[in-house]
């Protein structure tokens, strides 16, 4: 089995991609960069690429037969650090350095509401950062119209779309990895203390936790099909895969 390049095209940004996520669906991603943008695409989709593309990104040229920039996304002013898609939602979440979180909508690109945690009260204010914001690392979004941040000082929290926080809490490392399980509703978590850890969506508190610790820290985190099963990467190489018992 081997490797073979299929595709690269300009991806729009002025300077470095940061980060990137693909939609449910498989049809849309977005990318995010050190030039405070974030860009939606098709992917093999022409029909869609034609009816949700706007006229500005047109002119830029940045389309391809396999892959199409349809959005240039503006709100951001400092790098990207983050992104999350929903396209059952038709949203957009990116967060960047200096703290700021800004929400738009997919299909029309149109820029929702910006909001920031504030270092001091850890509060969600509707407003952007401004030197007072803890900054975003990992965000994703629930079907319910929630999504989870993490924050560098090590604040897990959900907050709506409107931007309303439900609850937070403070996890005690440094998070690489995580993920929703919509099946059993449940935040899946792997960090620096090498544990993987199952997190409710009500409250953030842990139902279970699974230590690895002898593999190092954990890096990555993938489900599969089956929501029984995860995918866990380690630093030292391992691979392992966790089996959910429900019965």
């Amino acid at each position: 089995e081997t490797l073979q390049l299929q595709r690269s095209v300009s991806g729009g940004h002025r300077g470095r991609i940061n980060c990137m996520k693909v939609s449910e669906d498989g049809a849309l991603m977005v990318t995010g960069g050190d030039d405070a943008t974030c860009r939606v695409w098709v992917v093999e989709h022409d029909a869609l690429a034609t009816a949700i593309t706007d006229g500005y990104v047109s002119s830029l040229g940045l389309d391809d037969n396999e892959i199409t920039c349809a959005h240039v996304l503006f709100g951001q002013v400092s790098p990207i650090t983050c992104v999350a898609i929903c396209s059952k939602l038709d949203v957009v979440i990116s967060g960047s350095k200096d703290g700021s979180i800004c929400i738009h909508n997919i299909r029309s690109g149109k820029f929702v509401r910006s909001l920031h945690v504030d270092a001091v009260t850890k509060e969600v204010k509707d407003s952007c950062a401004r030197s007072n914001g803890i900054t975003p690392q990992k965000l994703v979004i629930h079907m319910d119209g929630s999504f989870v941040a993490y924050f560098s000082d090590g604040t897990l929290m959900i907050i709506t779309i409107n931007g309303q926080c439900i609850c937070k809490a403070d996890v005690g490392e440094k998070i690489n990895a995580m993920l929703i399980c919509h099946e059993s509703e449940a935040l899946i978590t792997g960090g620096e203390h090498g544990s993987v850890r199952v997190r409710t969506l009500y409250d953030l508190s842990v139902q279970c936790t699974l230590n690895i610790k002898k593999y190092g820290p954990i890096t990555t985190l993938a489900q599969t099909s089956d929501p029984n099963f995860l995918c866990v990467g380690s630093s030292n190489g391992f691979l392992s895969v966790v089996f959910r018992n429900t019965k």
